[in-house]
């Protein structure tokens, strides 16, 4: 199912086969939907294709009721763009007015290659290159291996890399082997110290309470055996979130949709919340100091949380009850 939406979603964007397919223009969900419908396809199966199964593969980016082809598409070698261009002719093609733009559906004959011209075998590294790291940092998730099998290449991944490194990015493989892209961690120390990128306060206890309750707890009873933050499905509600009583519901409800603008947290279709895909741009260094901050909220009282302030060179304040004062963790100070 998703290849005829994708099909049809490539024919409405790309009506002229002798140029490049991406970025192409605009086009109508509902169109796509009634489209594929009129083909015998079961309507909850397109939907679900528009609106999860390709923008997750980087296939399609989604806006509103308005579509455009994905940054996945720019990373297509040239020789299954060439492959497309002659299949062209038997896309699913919209009507005429029922796309985007002004330029109404027509027939078009199956393309051919000039006699003059040879057939591209493969497209310049410098273009593969590019296209690898728009894909990359453009895609909400991970890429998975076989969207970027060209990263397989040792020299290709050492191009992506030294692409990356003047703009403060690193190339990251996440424990499921896939591909994303991330700040450096000295990069990351300097936004930090100038302020720039970092989350208000009041946001990073959100996201705290949020991975206390669907990642550390979990984790805790041995249902969390991920070592992604993402791993797992847990999630928690708001009203769970809320039995905090030192922020108001209203302050966590305007916090969680910063956090899910800024890809931190994810939010379920039954409005559940769970750890967001940015979390795995993280280096593994700075995925082990936020799971450190856990174990200094979570038991601040422990051996183990005693070991990572000292490590830190963080003061450690005992109360008259015996008790240990609230220190900074790492996200507090970031």
């Amino acid at each position: 199912m998703p290849t005829l939406v994708w099909g049809a979603c490539l024919r409405a964007a790309w009506p002229r086969p002798e140029l490049a397919p991406f970025p192409g223009g605009a086009f109508a969900r509902e169109g796509i939907v009634s489209l594929c419908c009129q083909l015998g396809a079961d309507r909850d199966a397109v939907e679900r294709a528009v609106d999860r199964v390709l923008p997750e593969a980087d296939l399609l980016a989604v806006d509103g009721d308005e579509l455009r082809l994905g940054a996945a598409v720019a990373a297509l070698p040239a020789v299954v763009v060439e492959g497309l261009r002659r299949g062209h002719h038997l896309l699913p093609a919209l009507t005429a007015g029922a796309q985007a733009g002004d330029e109404p559906a027509s027939v078009v004959p199956p393309y051919e290659v000039p006699t003059d011209v040879e057939p591209a075998h493969e497209a310049p590294d410098g273009y593969v290159m590019r296209s690898v790291v728009a894909t990359l940092e453009t895609a909400r998730r991970p890429v998975p291996w076989g969207g970027l099998p060209m990263l397989g290449d040792p020299a290709m991944r050492s191009m992506v890399e030294q692409a990356l490194l003047p703009c403060g990015r690193q190339l990251l493989r996440t424990a499921d082997g896939n591909w994303v892209t991330g700040f450096c961690d000295p990069v990351v120390e300097a936004l930090v110290d100038e302020g720039v990128g970092t989350l208000a306060a009041e946001d990073r206890a959100v996201l705290a309470l949020v991975l206390l309750h669907t990642v550390a707890i979990p984790r805790a009873q041995g249902r969390h055996r991920h070592s992604r933050w993402t791993g797992e499905g847990h999630t928690v509600t708001l009203a769970a979130l809320a039995s905090n009583r030192k922020i108001s519901k209203t302050s966590m409800r305007a916090a969680l949709r910063r956090l899910r603008a800024a890809g931190m947290v994810a939010e379920t279709t039954t409005g559940r919340y769970l750890p967001g895909p940015a979390l795995d741009r993280m280096s593994e260094a700075r995925s082990n100091l936020l799971w450190e901050d856990l174990i200094l909220v979570g038991r601040p009282d422990g051996q183990l949380a005693a070991a990572i302030r000292r490590r830190r060179g963080l003061a450690v304040a005992v109360l008259s009850d015996g008790g240990v004062a609230e220190s900074p963790t790492e996200t507090d100070r970031r």
